[in-house]
């Protein structure tokens, strides 16, 4: 113990400061690894997020969904919170065509996230109000007709249920301006453009919709939707289960990284779908399970 004490004590002073200064650098680079490291991980993570909730569950990972959670606050609105960034920040990612390690739903990722609005955590608050209500009116109307053969101009085949959702959505977003349930407005063909935009807002789920298409005709909130299925499940923002609520889009049986199916949630358990084996519309539980992504495109309202 002498002898250390000894040794230590004929270590010139400027080693000593030497020391200390490489010992503070490797701590300074430590934690800059784990911070950058934390930053990297994080953006990863939003990343994935962002594809799954435009193109579903990668099939590489196992995980089961989110569990529904215990209990959804009411509101008027429905609105997005207000720090939502203005524009898509993956909006111009890319992948290279000669990218061996880059997986299918990566590159349906990147194909969907150019137009798709940044999606916040999943709204936990439930919609109430004209639209929601309306929504599920003409739905039910749209359904009711069709099964009677007097729809005009309903949707027949594969695209039928596209063909709900887009009709009741126009119809059901028409109302916050016209202030009247309209069962009879059809959406515009022309509305969707021939070149997306680069950047898609979100500062609302109804302003998200924006990438979507909307009529200046009658206001900017009309929303168009997509007259695909797969095209429709990116628009929106991304809703808990638990808090899904009249007019909110329903999305499952995902296939090939995009949905096959879809229909207009009539509230917390049932929605409004096209049966495909059926050839029919039908009102059915929510599915449940690790392929279902809900959104809501509508902004509520009183």
């Amino acid at each position: 113990m002498i002898g250390r004490l000894m040794f230590l004590a004929m270590v010139p002073a400027w080693a000593w400061l030497l020391l200390a200064a490489v010992s503070g650098l490797g701590t300074l680079l430590v934690i800059m690894v784990l911070v950058v490291g934390g930053t990297t991980s994080a953006i990863s993570a939003d990343l994935h997020y962002q594809c799954d909730s435009a193109v579903g569950p990668d099939p590489s990972q196992t995980e089961t969904s989110p569990p529904r959670t215990t209990a959804a606050s009411s509101s008027g609105t429905g609105a997005a919170p207000s720090t939502a960034p203005t524009a898509n920040p993956y909006a111009e990612l890319t992948v290279a065509p000669d990218d061996t390690n880059a997986s299918d739903w990566q590159r349906a990722c990147v194909s969907a996230i150019h137009t798709a609005p940044y999606q916040l955590p999943p709204l936990q608050t439930t919609m109430s109000g004209l639209l929601g209500d309306c929504a599920r009116e003409l739905a039910i109307n749209h359904a009711l007709k069709a099964s009677s053969g007097s729809a005009d101009g309903a949707p027949s085949g594969p695209s039928s249920a596209a063909g709900l959702t887009r009709d009741v959505i126009y119809q059901a977003s028409a109302a916050a301006v016209t202030g009247r349930c309209d069962a009879t407005a059809q959406p515009p063909d022309d509305t969707e453009p021939a070149t997306p935009p680069a950047r898609a807002t979100s500062a609302q789920p109804g302003s998200a919709a924006v990438a979507c298409g909307q009529s200046s005709s009658i206001g900017k909130a009309v929303i168009v939707l997509p007259k695909t299925i797969a095209a429709q499940a990116a628009c929106g923002q991304r809703v808990d289960p638990a808090a899904v609520s009249e007019g909110d889009l329903v999305f499952w049986d995902y296939r090939s990284n995009a949905p096959t199916r879809t229909g207009i949630a009539l509230g917390a358990t049932q929605v409004m779908t096209y049966d495909p084996y059926s050839g029919r519309f039908v009102e059915q539980s929510i599915p449940t399970g690790r392929d279902v992504r809900i959104k809501r495109v509508l902004g509520g309202g009183s």
